[in-house]
């Protein structure tokens, strides 16, 4: 499968994609839990110092998965297969710095608690932004 390096993103599709981004999140959720039962089931059997610097290698892996792809690529696997790209509001490709203060941020959208700001910001911007994307100037996307 021949995956393009940053796809051709459709403005003008951000609204309407609210549940598409839901799933991709829950689909990242599953590919990413997955991946640390993997590891970590391991690890247990190899006593807790092990468990503990594998757990943290997972915590920073996991930053690392969400700030790089949508940096360098405009998606994770869940955006992707949902047909989603992350770009600056402009059209052009989004950039690591922007995906660091989007995801980070991900902290105020959670509040007060069950993604509560974020889901609201959603529904009331007129690009379907939540409080990372308008920090970092990004709307999330259709691909062509």
């Amino acid at each position: 499968m021949n995956i393009p390096k940053y796809p051709t993103p459709r403005m003008d599709t951000e609204s309407g994609t609210t549940i598409r981004r839901f799933a991709a999140f829950l689909l990242d959720g599953i590919i990413f839990g997955l991946a640390t039962l993997v590891l970590l089931v391991p690890a247990s059997f190899l006593g807790d110092a092990v468990t503990v610097v594998v757990g943290l290698i997972i915590s920073v892996v996991a930053f690392v998965y969400v700030f790089f792809l949508e940096g360098m690529y405009g998606y994770t696997p869940g955006k992707y297969a949902l047909g989603l790209v992350v770009v600056k509001s402009d059209g052009s490709n989004c950039t690591i710095g922007a995906s660091v203060l989007r995801n980070l941020l991900l902290i105020v959208d959670s509040l007060p608690f069950a993604y509560l700001i974020g889901i609201v910001l959603i529904l009331l911007t007129d690009k379907d932004q939540r409080v990372g994307d308008l920090a970092a100037d990004t709307v999330v996307v259709r691909r062509q």
